[in-house]
């Protein structure tokens, strides 16, 4: 486990103890993407995690990634600030101020590949993934861009999200999602990352992409004022 947390709260009321995690977030090779190795210690694992996938998500749509330097290809991503800054400490190398900030995590990306196209980092919590995702296929569908990385990164290294969460009663103490069921008592958090190649179709299939699927419509809206 990343850390201890015990069952129950100081009130005596059971706590979440259960979640999805990463393996091997502190795993990379920062000299590949020209980084070095004081640099790579105070980024921010997502950070790290989205350049690899972002990377071997190129590779598997027939791209070498240095080859689209120059190119408009805008890099969105769902993320949230992240709380790596808690364990890299106050007295840390200049390199952690623009490694542990969020809108760094696409930038990185567009700077290591030298990407032309818009680079942002979308925060609207659960959905952020998507909406990113949203944005990338407006971007293409717009003209603005002619190919886009989009997807998300959610990493937790320390236990600040179930703390706090916890205390507001968003979680859930039995440890199960128990979505759209009676049980539902709260929700469980879970680590992941992934990245899209997205291109406007026609222009996929003329350059002999590989193309496991085709998003058809998008659309972003807010229930206003609800309890959700």
């Amino acid at each position: 486990t990343r850390w201890d947390l015990p069952a129950t709260g100081p009130d005596g009321s059971a706590r979440c103890t259960q979640g999805g995690f990463l393996d091997g977030i502190d795993r990379f090779d920062p000299l590949f993407f020209g980084i070095s190795g004081v640099e790579a210690a105070v980024m921010d694992p997502q950070q790290r995690l989205l350049l690899e996938e972002a990377w071997k998500a190129l590779e598997d749509a027939g791209h070498a990634g240095r080859q689209l330097g120059g190119s408009r290809c805008g890099v969105y991503v769902g993320c949230w600030n992240g709380d790596y800054h808690e364990l890299v400490g106050e007295n840390s190398p200049a390199q952690a101020f623009w490694g542990n900030m969020a809108s760094l995590i696409p930038a990185r990306i567009s700077y290591v590949l030298d990407l032309k196209g818009p680079a942002l980092a979308v925060d609207t919590a659960c959905s952020s993934s998507l909406v990113a995702i949203d944005l990338a296929c407006r971007g293409l569908r717009s003209g603005e861009t002619d190919m886009a990385l989009a997807g998300g990164v959610f990493v937790q290294t320390t236990s600040r999200l179930y703390e706090l969460a916890g205390r507001a009663g968003m979680l859930s103490p039995t440890g199960r999602c128990h979505t759209f069921d009676h049980r539902a008592d709260g929700f469980v958090p879970g680590e992941g990352v992934g990245v899209l190649v997205l291109k406007r179709l026609r222009d996929a299939i003329a350059d002999g992409d590989h193309v496991h699927g085709v998003i058809r419509a998008t659309g972003s809206n807010h229930d206003g004022a609800t309890n959700g």
